[in-house]
């Protein structure tokens, strides 16, 4: 059984661990691009920092432990995130989205959708439960929020529509 820790115990501890090659008891910033390896098909792990490097994994951890998941994913933005989630649904699938989400956010699920058939966003005021609720048809697989939403700063009952999204 793995021992569950409180949250600011897990904060405390991310990457406090020593480092064999240095001795360094916290986990350095590693600014490199590129990684060594002793011959062709010998990776140490680490290849291109693009791909992964040891200061984002022990972020990554972080995140897993902190959520209590199996991994834990760290983007270059929040596009680049809102991306890869993409990726994992197809049409006829919609996301209902708050109606005043952050301009390259609408940009880029209108641009998907009219363009690639991708998934359908449907827009609603977030700050409101029920207007979500009424959204929901057999299509909807997931909801999109930001709180406080971007550029209007309204906010939203969080706990509320994960109530909600756990129904769909």
């Amino acid at each position: 059984m793995t021992q569950q820790y409180a949250i600011d115990t897990l904060l405390a501890q991310a990457g406090n661990r020593s480092d064999e090659r240095t001795g360094a008891v916290s986990a350095p910033i590693f600014l490199s691009t590129a990684y060594g390896h002793c011959g062709i098909g010998e990776s140490t792990g680490f290849d291109y920092t693009r791909t992964k490097n040891p200061t984002r994994t022990v972020l990554e951890e972080t995140i897993a432990k902190l959520e209590n998941g199996d991994r834990g994913f760290a983007f270059s933005s929040g596009m680049a995130a809102i991306q890869v989630l993409m990726t994992l649904f197809t049409a006829p699938d919609e996301w209902i989205v708050s109606s005043d989400v952050y301009g390259g956010t609408y940009r880029l699920l209108d641009f998907s959708y009219k363009n690639n058939n991708s998934v359908k966003p449907v827009y609603v005021n977030t700050a409101s439960a029920s207007e979500i609720e009424a959204a929901i048809n057999p299509n909807t697989k997931a909801i999109f929020i930001e709180t406080p939403s971007n550029p209007l700063m309204e906010e939203c009952d969080v706990v509320e529509i994960a109530k909600l999204a756990k129904k769909i």
